[in-house]
C-alpha cells in the first residue's frame, strides 16, 4: 500500500445540501485534500480520543472548511493480517481514524467517509472497507450505518491495563516498558501499577465494493 507523501494534491468540490437540504454548501467553502503525516498526527492527538495515530502505511486526508482544518480521517492497513481472508477479499482497507474539531459544523462526516473512500480507492484499490466502532467510548457505528456499511458482528473481547488514575491503555503499554527495561510483562504491570481490565466486543461495520 502506498501513501499520500509525494501524491498529487487533489482539491474536490464538495457540492452537497446542509442542514437537511435547506441551505447549499458551496465548493469554495469546503474542500478535501491529502494531507501528511505531521499535520494528522498534531490533529488526532489534539481530537481523537485515543490520542495517538496508527502505525504502519496510512492515507491521510483533511475536510477543510474556508481553509481551516475541521476534520482528518486516516485509512491503512490493520493490525490483524487475516482480517481481509475473514471478510473473503484479498485487499481490504481499515477506516483507522476519524474526527473533527468543536464546534460541529454543517457538513456530515458521513459524506466525508463516502468521498474519501473513493480518493482513497485511487491509491489503494482495495475490495472492502472496514472500520470499528468502539462502544467504550460510547460509539456503536451510526456514522458508519449512514456511509452505507453493514455491520458484520463484533470483535472478541480484549483485554487491556488500567493506570491509578482510571486511565485505560493500551496493553502494549506495559510490554513496551517491559522489553525496554528486559522485564517480565506482569512486573512491568506492577511498576507502573497498572490493572488489567477486559474491553467490550467493538462493533465491525463492512462495505463491500461492488
Amino acid at each position: 500500500m502506498s501513501t499520500c507523501d509525494g501524491g498529487v494534491k487533489l482539491t474536490q468540490p464538495l457540492n452537497q445540501m446542509a442542514d437537511d437540504g435547506a441551505n447549499p454548501i458551496s465548493s469554495l467553502q469546503w474542500h478535501i485534500v491529502p494531507i501528511d503525516h505531521t499535520t494528522a498526527k498534531a490533529w488526532i492527538e489534539q481530537w481523537h480520543y485515543s490520542h495517538v495515530i496508527p502505525k504502519g502505511k496510512n492515507i491521510r486526508f483533511g475536510l477543510y472548511n474556508y481553509g481551516e482544518l475541521y476534520a482528518v480521517i486516516v485509512y491503512g492497513n490493520g493490525v490483524n493480517p487475516y482480517q481481509a481472508r475473514f471478510l473473503g477479499v484479498e485487499r481490504v482497507i481499515e477506516l483507522k481514524r476519524m474526527c473533527r474539531s468543536e464546534p460541529k459544523r454543517a457538513f456530515p462526516l458521513s459524506r466525508f467517509i463516502a468521498l474519501t473512500a473513493k480518493m482513497a480507492y485511487k491509491v489503494y484499490p482495495y475490495q472492502c472497507i472496514v472500520a470499528f466502532a468502539d462502544p467504550e467510548q460510547g460509539h456503536e457505528g451510526t456514522v458508519y450505518k449512514a456511509s452505507n456499511f453493514k455491520l458484520h458482528g463484533t470483535t472478541n473481547a480484549e483485554w487491556h491495563v488500567k493506570d491509578e488514575s482510571g486511565v485505560l491503555r493500551h496493553r502494549r503499554y506495559a510490554y513496551r516498558y517491559a522489553k525496554r527495561n528486559n522485564v517480565s510483562i506482569e512486573e512491568a504491570r506492577n511498576i507502573l501499577k497498572l490493572t488489567r481490565v477486559q474491553t467490550k466486543r467493538k462493533f465491525r461495520w463492512v462495505k463491500y465494493n461492488n
